[in-house]
């Protein structure tokens, strides 16, 4: 069948239906490739000084305790979850790519753009997390559009969680 004008719509929307499939081997594959590229982030984010630079620029208490203890026991289980339920609880799953896209615009993107500043964790949040997390969005607002819609405001949340733990401990830590 030629391409024409009539067809392009249809002939669009099915690429694009296979682009962003979840039964596609991206599909079934991205949410452990998010957990990889998290893992790649943390390590660029330790290895150019993230602690020093919260503290300094963004004002966070935060010690480096605080950070492997966020990422291992808050990110590493999210990722495993996501990675073994995939797209069969997709609410639960789409937790982790909405962190990691809260992640790259609030602690990268917009504190590089307010002060100027290298934020540690940006070469890799646009690299990684831009594309795999886009990727995620734009499938489940294809295909489980509710899910999202939970997931998103969940992952706002999950990532505001350790930033007011770190704001009341002066407050209400022991010791």
């Amino acid at each position: 069948m030629p391409l024409t004008l009539s067809s392009a719509p249809s002939c669009l929307s099915s690429t694009m239906n296979e682009r962003f499939s979840t039964s596609s081997p991206l599909g079934r594959s991205v949410f452990w490739l998010c957990l990889l590229a998290y893992g790649l982030h943390v390590i660029e984010e330790y290895d150019l000084g993230w602690q020093p630079w919260a503290v300094e620029v963004l004002g966070l208490p935060v010690t480096w305790g605080d950070f492997f203890i966020t990422n291992g026991f808050g990110v590493v289980p999210l990722g495993l979850l996501a990675g073994s339920l995939g797209w069969s609880v997709p609410a639960a799953s789409l937790l982790l790519p909405g962190v990691m896209l809260v992640n790259m615009v609030g602690f990268h993107i917009l504190p590089t753009i307010s002060t100027g500043l290298y934020s540690p964790g940006l070469i890799s949040a646009l690299v990684l997390f831009l594309p795999l997390g886009g990727w995620c969005v734009i499938t489940a607002f294809r295909h489980h559009r509710r899910a999202l819609l939970l997931a998103m405001p969940v992952s706002v949340l999950l990532m505001a969680f350790p930033v007011v733990m770190l704001k009341l401990k002066p407050l209400l830590a022991f010791g």
